[in-house]
């Protein structure tokens, strides 16, 4: 049979926007050459703030689901940030809302397929949610008050413990737990997380396109923008 020219060869294996992992961190394939795929990282900078681009072969980078570094995510254990995302595919993240004996944080290390973000209706032990006081967690749900028990993630009492609120369902938003500065997938593309409002309105930044003027636009998102992130690639 006769092959084409390896200059006509059409690279088929990741598409654009597809999340990958590669040797040198996380990141997103920009642009599809004849020769190689042009992948731009997302959680380092070059001195002059762009993301460092890298041209790389189909057989030196991976799928990833969306989970980036800064997430909360799924796993048997219960909910964990996800730290970082090996070479080799491991996903290493650690316990939000238990520690070891000797009161210190374990670090897991996870196969891909355990890994899940995913946005589920109602409130569960251990879902991340944004009220009036502040970022926390439900600790539990009272069904015979029908009320949820939830510690704050950013502030403390006097003696150091986290202060707790007993809260009606409507009184939290549901939210997916990630980090301020994290790289988020949604379906507008990818974004980076600026800040989060108290009523769970996340305000991010578009990471890879500019309007007219030059600059990123910005986006006002409710927590239900960033289910796609539980889609496999």
């Amino acid at each position: 049979s006769i092959r084409p020219p390896s200059s006509l060869v059409t690279m088929t294996a990741f598409k654009i926007y597809d999340l990958v992992n590669t040797v040198y961190g996380t990141g997103y394939v920009a642009n599809i050459r004849s020769d190689c795929y042009v992948v731009l990282l997302t959680h380092w900078k070059l001195a002059q703030g762009q993301s460092p681009t890298l041209y790389l072969q189909a057989d030196s980078m991976s799928l990833i689901p969306g989970a980036l570094p800064g997430t909360v995510v799924s796993t048997p254990f219960g909910p964990a940030h996800l730290k970082s995302v090996r070479a080799d595919n491991m996903h290493i993240a650690k316990p939000l809302n238990w520690k070891l004996a000797n009161d210190t944080v374990a670090t897991m290390y996870l196969q891909p397929e355990v890994v899940k973000v995913t946005q589920t209706p109602g409130f569960n032990e251990g879902d991340e949610v944004m009220t009036v006081y502040g970022q926390g967690y439900i600790k539990a749900k009272r069904e015979n008050k029908g009320d949820l028990v939830v510690l704050l993630r950013n502030w403390a009492l006097a003696q150091g413990q986290s202060p707790t609120c007993y809260l009606q369902p409507s009184a939290c938003v549901k939210i997916p737990g990630l980090e301020i500065g994290a790289a988020v997938k949604t379906v507008w593309g990818l974004m980076r997380l600026l800040s989060i409002r108290r009523d769970g309105t996340h305000v991010c930044e578009a990471m890879h396109w500019n309007l007219a003027d030059g600059k990123p636009p910005r986006c006002y998102l409710a927590p239900e923008a960033f289910a796609l992130m539980s889609i496999k690639p």
